[in-house]
């Protein structure tokens, strides 16, 4: 929820305005993650895609439908997603009831009950079994960039940052950035939240109260560097997220760099129909 609220501040007061509905956004994220510590570094490289419809403008705000790329193999109970983002207030789900259907489907599907939600499961991908409607927020979160409030001045904020901090307009006016400063207490609780997850994976119990206790002497700090991309009809978001993370005396730097594109969808023209 802190996600959708930290969404809904950063809506332009002209939002709807800009945006009809039938307009449609291909969606397309990609992350790159590297680990360096004394005599070991590591990487992953992954992508993925949504699909945005714009349903409805009002003066109120504005309806939009998530769903994934046609052809996408995933069975995820997650999409399609249709929320309301307002002027002001936080992202509202608009087809709750339809998703809590949909995950006791892909629950009954996977032969799991309810008591399955939230535990970790290993694999190609180890995976954590997502039942909470509002975890569909986040997912969407991730790839929002067309609905944010694009000024020079703008406050600007991330799930990660301490506080909220300006937009500064780039020099050839095409486009904005932002630095902010990592949340130290974010941060631990998220690597306490690994290390249950971890433990999880390899059969050992790990409490969150435990792991919590167990990070609380790390010494973490950050940066998140944002630079937003505004030239044509294709908006770029370039987001690099640096963590250094000391524990017992040993130094360990996470870097992660997503980029997220949101380009037009061209609607096709039957030449018969004219």
């Amino acid at each position: 929820m802190r996600t959708a609220l930290f969404l809904a501040a950063l809506l332009a007061p002209s939002l709807a305005m800009a945006q009809q509905a039938g307009d449609q956004f291909q969606l397309v994220r990609t992350t790159e993650t590297q680990q360096r510590s004394a005599g070991a570094m590591s990487s992953s490289r992954n992508s993925d895609a949504l699909v945005e419809r714009v349903v409805s403008v009002t003066p109120a705000g504005v309806e939009l439908e998530y769903s994934l790329p046609p052809g996408s193999r995933s069975a995820d109970w997650t999409f399609p997603l249709r929320v309301f983002q307002p002027q002001s207030g936080p992202l509202q789900l608009r087809n709750r009831a339809e998703l809590e259907t949909r995950i006791d489907s892909w629950l009954k599907g996977a032969n799991l009950t309810r008591a399955a939600c939230g535990r970790w499961v290993a694999g190609w991908n180890s995976f954590r079994i997502e039942c909470d409607p509002e975890a569909a927020l986040r997912t969407v979160e991730a790839f929002a960039i067309g609905q944010i409030r694009l000024a020079d001045g703008a406050p600007y904020a991330d799930a990660q940052a301490q506080r909220p901090v300006p937009l500064k307009a780039k020099p050839d006016g095409k486009g904005f950035t932002a630095e902010l400063a990592i949340d130290p207490a974010r941060l631990r609780d998220d690597l306490a939240k690994g290390d249950v997850a971890l433990a999880e994976l390899n059969g050992q119990k790990l409490t969150l109260e435990a792991a919590r206790k167990a990070r609380a002497a790390d010494q973490v700090s950050g940066t998140i560097k944002v630079t937003i991309d505004t030239a044509g009809d294709v908006r770029r978001r370039a987001r690099v997220v640096t963590q250094t993370i000391t524990r017992g005396g040993q130094s360990e730097t996470r870097t992660t760099t997503e980029i997220v594109e949101r380009r037009p969808i061209k609607q096709r023209v039957d030449p018969n129909s004219i």
